[in-house]
């Protein structure tokens, strides 16, 4: 493992900025969820000759230690993500360290040029201390389509997951630009979830105001075999309210998936609309009765039935200021049983948003 030294920089913060709070919602008879936490990341300081910012993703190492991806196209410093250490329990987040900086390399073992890559989402596997992450695809002049590598701990390529070809960026079909890949989650230590992060161009519209199909396919990939074993729609919801102007730029994607137990999952929509700002829903989705749609290769004027949904956590609820949250995962029990569930933002390298460290306890999980 490299190791990156901070050259007399020390990051640890004693944090003392806090949102604590003991807004509770019931989920079902067994399971709640509880917002504790809400932090700020100075990002006006640089670890290792890097910019700090555009935090896409985030997953647990192990003890107080998380991985933390970044979207930069090496356009600010060299395609990278960090290893964190957040110290935080019942009553808040504590500190956070910055220990270590990866840099990604390609198959060549170089680190990335400008524009080859858009970094998403990242986890890690334990049993070969490797990390799976995606890449919404270059933006050279050609096209780099989006990918899934494994790597191992200095960012060093190992393999590549074989993603169906409708996942290809093209003129009439596949993907949108910045639509590709932005989740990955494992259900074992051989398959994996991921899903585009906005409707292909061939299945349905991106996601409007009115009530609609707004699908994106929820793929469920065996990476031992290299097999997609199943494929299902899931809807975006539709926007609220209208932008101001109302000829300005809105989205809403589904940034991130985690997978929670055989047929439930829980996916994050994120949404920003002009004039209005942003909004975060976690949904959690049953596969159980939706079709397989591996088979279909196009969804739109096709008779199917998506996951079903119900939102479980809406940012909106707890007073705060919501940024460009699109990382989440679950991190060490709390002394009581409750896990911890912990969501990072992404401030797109602007001076004007934040980055932002959400903490909650799921009970009865």
């Amino acid at each position: 493992m490299l190791k990156y030294l901070f050259y007399g920089l020390m990051s640890f913060l004693i944090l003392n900025f806090s949102c604590t709070t003991t807004d509770s919602k019931q989920i079902n008879s067994k399971v709640s969820i509880q917002f504790i936490d809400k932090i700020v990341v100075e990002n006006d300081k640089m670890i290792d000759s890097t910019y700090i910012g555009g935090f896409s993703s985030i997953d647990f190492l192990g003890d107080s230690r998380y991985i933390i991806i970044s979207d930069d196209r090496s356009e600010y410093s060299s395609a990278r993500m960090y290893e964190v250490e957040i110290d935080f329990d019942t009553s808040g987040i504590n500190q956070y360290e910055f220990k270590e900086t990866i840099f990604l390399k390609n198959k060549e073992g170089e680190v990335f040029e400008e524009n080859e890559l858009d970094p998403e989402s990242i986890r890690y596997r334990p049993s070969s201390n490797s990390f799976v992450y995606t890449s919404e695809g270059g933006r050279t002049k050609s096209w780099i389509d989006p990918f899934i590598w494994e790597i191992n701990r200095n960012g060093e390529f190992l393999s590549e997951v074989n993603v169906p070809d409708i996942f290809n960026f093209n003129d009439n079909k596949g993907l949108r630009v910045n639509g590709g890949f932005e989740s990955v989650s494992f259900e074992n230590d051989t398959i994996i979830w991921y899903a585009n992060e906005l409707p292909l161009k061939e299945d349905g519209e991106v996601p409007g105001f009115e009530e609609g199909k707004y699908p994106v396919r929820l793929v469920r990939h065996d990476i031992k075999n290299d097999v997609v074993l199943n494929q299902y729609a899931y809807n975006i919801s539709p926007l609220n309210q209208k932008p101001d102007p109302e000829d300005a730029f809105y989205i809403n994607s589904v940034p991130e998936i985690l997978f929670i137990e055989q047929n439930k999952l829980w996916i994050m929509e994120r949404s920003y609309t002009t004039g209005v700002g942003n909004f975060i829903k976690i949904f959690e989705i049953e596969i159980i009765n939706a079709t397989d749609i591996k088979h279909i290769g196009s969804l739109a004027n096709q008779k199917y039935s998506p996951v079903s949904k119900k939102q479980i956590i809406d940012f909106s609820d707890y007073s705060q200021k919501i940024d460009n949250i699109e990382g989440m995962t679950f991190g060490p029990d709390f002394p009581d049983g409750r896990k911890s569930l912990l969501f990072v933002s992404d401030d797109n390298f602007n001076e004007g948003q934040e980055t932002q460290f959400w903490l909650f306890s799921v009970n009865g999980l």
